[in-house]
């Protein structure tokens, strides 16, 4: 015995190439030429000639009572062709038959499509402006509304509002029976494998799908050379035999579906049942369809208006936070006030916040050292945002296991130097979930095939499911919100950044000034002293001194006064940077320079260089410090490689003599070899920099860096050629020798 791997879902359902016995399908060229055709079915009372007639203009087929039919054809494919009407219908007598025929143009000609006229016909419903204006009044009751309206619209005895779920399984919003003796399925859930994926895609296409009786043989299109047709838009397409076989198993030979489409994609189902063969007039699925559509618009509508509430509430407290922490340096510490508001706004149970380790915790939460040990897993995995309901065998590993009372679980990472995590907490809820029939698939031995094939479920009785290790689902509003946060605390941790930056470069300014400064006051204060000096030992020796005399002495003396008092006022001044003292630390340089990259081609609009980042290794040193090196070097790289036909940035490094070699190189606008040994002046601009922002400050920080840090520098560089800059960092032992 063999095994059938082929699923219900791989069933091509749109080529089956079956119709309903309620009426007949004629499949034609742009010629008019019958590409296919089934056969009227018996209980129409009229006939026309089907032998051979594939390859056949239409006009040669139909016969002297159809000659009428011919002339409205006619008119019926010049109007789609002229005006490209989507589906044309009218009814029409075929001998002593009514019929409905619609019209529509496919990719090769046009689908004729005849429908019997049922005898049954539910009385104009002259109430359905009202209906429309209940539903247009309706907001919870939304889709009750709805089955209530259709099961007045349409004479089948259950009427379902069937919602999709993430997962593709389905379960019963609202419902609405004309028998009170049948069982309810209101808040029933269905698996996924009973509505297949193709299933599905052809709901997206088609928005009404009925079948007058499931225990029917349908007739069979004929074509030549057994050639497939696709009658995804046949309205009297027969359905798979599965498919069929899993209605009589609920006990129902008619159905009707419709489709929910919400902004474009399938959101649910209406699915209409009846225990007999029925056989609902055109017109009135054309209402039900009206009706479902307009109430799928409402939904929308109030989906809409309620993301207007959430977006007003949501820039609110974003505006709040922005206010705060744009006017104090420590993003994190302020981010503490507002653990309530955050938490609140995203109803979760508690809120970590966590900087190093640092976990500040508000509400309820994990421990704090399964939160340090799950932050640690997220460093692992960089995930943009983590989001999680549920405990399943691709969860991070180490999440059960840290937070198995708390399986809701959203995790924002922002990322820098003085980046965090933000982490909302949601606790398990367990529930019992009601499936109508226990939610696996049945296969069953086929004799003629000696194989095992998918088989229609038969039992649709409830079946309880205990439901762990779950929590209330992150909604649209709280994602959207995460994701709005993120880029608001990353800009601001930039610009935060870019002011340290600021401050950096004017304290290694100050830095050189002080230095520049202590160097011409030890030499240049003898000038006005000696001045001084002369002046007062010029008045003292001599008595009479003439008036003139005195007063250029006296001059003199306090010139040199205020020289020196303003001397002394600068070494004041720029007596306030500390010196500065570190212990060595082991920094990974890869999360870094990838963020010095973005920023650098955003702020100098180069996002056309081409940036090739090798092995990144670790080296020693002060985090800040040697964040600033690479931001300054490799910032410079990207600035100046802008402009270049095609500008790209290499960044590399390697172990040698006992350290680690970073090597940043570029095709940028280079260097004049003799402006070398002149680069790390402070204000100091090389003669081909005009065109490009700077202030000739950088790489006097660069200088000082260095020099703190016992990093050694070098610069290879030629003038329209691009410059190569290398960087020795000793390791842990070197550099605390050199320090």
């Amino acid at each position: 015995m063999s095994f059938d791997a082929q699923k219900c879902e791989d069933e091509k359902i749109h080529l089956l190439g079956l119709v309903q016995p309620i009426g007949f399908l004629v499949i034609i060229d742009r010629e008019q030429n019958i590409l296919a055709h089934s056969d009227i079915p018996a209980t129409a009372q009229c006939v026309y000639n089907t032998t051979e007639i594939v390859g056949k203009r239409v006009s040669d087929v139909i016969v002297e009572e159809w000659k009428e039919l011919n002339l409205q054809l006619e008119a019926a494919l010049q109007s789609i062709e002229k005006q490209n009407t989507l589906r044309f219908s009218e009814e029409i007598m075929l001998g002593d038959t009514a019929f409905y025929i619609s019209v529509y143009g496919v990719k090769d000609g046009f689908h004729l499509e005849f429908e019997i006229k049922p005898l049954y016909k539910s009385a104009q419903n002259l109430s359905f402006n009202s209906h429309l204006n209940t539903l247009s009044r309706s907001s919870d009751t939304l889709w009750q509304e709805l089955s209530r309206i259709i099961s007045e619209l349409l004479p089948y005895e259950r009427i379902m509002v069937y919602k999709f779920n993430e997962d593709s399984s389905g379960i019963v919003v609202a419902e609405t029976v004309a028998n009170e003796q049948l069982e309810r399925f209101l808040g029933y859930n269905y698996p996924e494998f009973d509505i297949p994926k193709q299933a599905r895609e052809l709901y997206s296409k088609n928005h009404l799908r009925f079948i007058v009786d499931a225990t029917a043989k349908p007739t069979t299109l004929k074509t030549a050379s057994n050639r497939e047709f696709d009658l995804q838009q046949v309205s009297i397409r027969s359905l798979s035999p599965i498919h069929l076989q899993y209605l009589q198993n609920a006990g129902f030979k008619s159905s009707l579906s419709i489709s929910i489409m919400v902004m474009g994609k399938l959101w649910g189902l209406v699915c209409c049942q009846h225990p007999e063969a029925l056989h609902v007039d055109l017109q009135q699925r054309n209402l039900a369809l009206t009706a479902t559509h307009y109430a799928a618009a409402h939904f929308q509508h109030l989906k809409n208006e309620k993301r207007l509430v959430y977006m007003e509430d949501a820039l609110n407290l974003e505006l709040k936070i922005k206010e705060t922490i744009l006017l104090k340096n420590n993003v994190y510490q302020q981010l503490k006030a507002y653990s309530a508001d955050l938490n609140e706004f995203m109803q979760s149970d508690g809120f970590a916040l966590i900087q190093d380790n640092d976990i500040h915790i508000f509400g309820s939460t994990p421990p704090r050292m399964k939160i340090a040990a799950f932050v640690d897993a997220i460093r692992k995995h960089k995930p943009n945002i983590y989001l999680s309901n549920h405990h399943h065998a691709d969860s991070i590993e180490g999440v059960k296991t840290s937070f198995e009372e708390f399986p809701g679980i959203a995790c924002l990472p922002i990322i820098g130097p003085l980046g965090f995590h933000l982490i909302w907490f949601r606790r398990e809820i367990e529930t019992v979930k009601k499936w109508a029939g226990k939610p696996e698939k049945n296969y069953t031995f086929d004799e003629k095939s000696n194989t095992t094939v998918p088989s229609p479920r038969t039992s649709f009785d409830v079946w309880m499911e205990q439901v762990k290790g779950t929590s209330a689902k992150w909604t649209f509003r709280e994602t959207h919100f995460i994701e709005r946060l993120r880029d608001l605390l990353q800009e601001t941790l930039l610009k935060k950044a870019s002011e340290i930056s600021n401050l950096n470069e004017q304290l290694i300014e100050m830095n050189n000034a002080l230095d520049t400064y202590s160097y011409t006051i030890s030499h240049d204060l003898k000038n006005p002293l000696s001045a001084i000096k002369l002046s007062g030992e010029f008045l003292r020796s001599k008595d009479n001194v003439p008036d003139q005399m005195r007063k250029r002495m006296t001059t003199n003396i306090l010139d040199g006064v205020d020289t020196i008092v303003n001397m002394l006022d600068k070494i004041h001044e720029f007596s306030k940077a500390n010196v500065f003292q570190y212990e060595p630390e082991l920094i990974s340089t890869d999360k870094f320079i990838e963020e010095i990259v973005i920023h650098s081609k955003e702020r100098f609009s180069a996002n056309n260089t081409t940036v090739f980042c090798k092995e990144l290794l670790p080296v020693y040193g002060e985090k800040t410090l040697v964040y600033q090196l690479f931001l300054n070097i490799i910032g410079n790289a990207i600035k100046y490689s802008a402009k270049a036909d095609q500008p790209f940035v290499e960044i590399q490094s390697y172990m040698e003599n006992n350290g680690v070699i970073y090597v940043i190189k570029d095709n940028g606008i280079g260097m004049a070899k003799e402006e070398l040994d002149t680069i790390y002046e402070i204000f100091k601009r090389m003669s081909n920099s005009a065109g490009f922002d700077g202030s000739g400050v950088g790489m006097a920080i660069v200088k000082r860096i260095v020099d703190k840090l016992g990093i050694k520098i070098s610069i290879q560089s030629n003038l329209g050629m691009g410059t190569e800059i290398h960087l020795y960092f000793p390791n842990h032992n070197v550099a605390s020798t050199q320090k």
